[in-house]
């Protein structure tokens, strides 16, 4: 079995201008770096010929950052589509781009493309309870503008709290209204009822709001009737299977693409994000990311190393919970 290099999860950049209180941004602020990738960066290491024989899928999302306050965001993005029609997700809080930089993005997305915005509130009051120092304004202002100049598909991502969960059906007569084609409703475990780090928890939504399997758990709405090609379900699904015939309790998602492989902003790279958070519980995987760095090295010379040919994942805790088959979120339906 190998990396499946179809799907590349990336954080161009670490720089957020939002404190949300459970992002590791705010968690773990000790060792936050802010930084970025930019366009040489890319043109280095995935060349013309690594495009076209590998990449089909690129997600821009950050553990730390924001894709949006990259500088050459824009730019790397027409790059990819320059060589391949690489579909590129999205995800982003939406806050203070000016409506020209709207306009250049929307205008490099597709029909092939999907942009997720991360908003929890219906209104600046309720918006601003988790995704602190955030602007509702400017957020619809850029939506309105992506609606306007781009086909590509667009989610409403919200994740459920105590302030949001009884008021759904205003976001999604909004979610409606700004042309979104999907509401994607995710249950967290970042409360009081599944860790105690977070006693007396006034963020925390009814228990049946919580996800109980300390991952995220996530439910889609469609809004608009258009539904999202499924270029890549046999991809994933044919790799998927290969994997689960073997006698291993891991089945590691890297090597389907259903999770990107992960660079992040300092140019490390890892199988995948949740390895790469800066928790404690990665000390050993950080350690190895610095190893696999993709400024000092090339992207062919890093995923050349022999570590990658082994079964890395057999005794590495992230690996043992997130990615093992015991784990009812393993069992996916492929009905995406």
């Amino acid at each position: 079995m190998n990396l499946a290099l179809w799907h590349w999860h990336i954080e161009i950049s670490s720089k957020c201008t939002l404190r949300c209180p459970r992002c590791p941004r705010t968690e773990v602020p000790e060792s936050l770096i802010n930084t970025e990738l930019n366009l040489d960066f890319f043109t280095k290491n995935f060349t013309k010929e690594f495009i076209l024989n590998h990449v089909d899928r690129i997600t821009f999302c950050g553990d730390d950052g924001d894709p949006i306050y990259a500088h050459d965001l824009v730019k790397v993005i027409k790059y990819f589509k320059s060589i391949k029609p690489v579909s590129i997700t999205l995800i982003t809080n939406g806050r203070y781009k000016n409506k020209n930089w709207w306009v250049e993005l929307a205008s490099a997305l597709d029909e092939n493309d999907e942009i997720h915005f991360s908003i929890d509130g219906y209104n600046h009051e309720t918006n601003i309870q988790y995704r602190i120092n955030s602007d509702f304004k400017s957020i619809m202002e850029g939506i309105k503008i992506v609606r306007r100049y781009s086909n590509c598909y667009m989610f409403w991502d919200l994740i459920l709290f105590k302030f949001n969960e009884n008021h759904l059906d205003t976001v999604t007569d909004l979610a409606k209204k700004l042309g979104f084609d999907y509401l994607q409703i995710t249950k967290s475990s970042k409360f009081g009822a599944i860790d105690s780090r977070y006693r007396n928890d006034n963020l925390q939504p009814s228990i049946e709001n919580v996800a109980t399997t300390r991952q995220y758990e996530k439910s889609s709405i469609n809004l608009s009737n258009r539904r999202m090609p499924d270029n890549f379900t046999n991809k994933v699904k044919n790799l998927y299977q290969n994997i689960m015939i073997s006698d291993e309790q891991i089945t590691p998602l890297c090597y389907t693409g259903l999770k990107g492989l992960f660079i992040n902003s300092l140019g490390e790279f890892y199988p995948c994000c949740w390895v790469a958070n800066r928790y404690q519980h990665n000390d050993e995987w950080l350690k190895l990311g610095k190893k696999f760095n993709l400024h000092e090295q090339n992207l062919n010379e890093v995923l050349d190393n022999s570590f990658w040919k082994t079964n890395f994942y057999s005794n590495q805790s992230t690996c043992l919970h997130k990615c093992n088959k015991s784990n009812p979120l393993i069992n996916y339906s492929f009905d995406f």
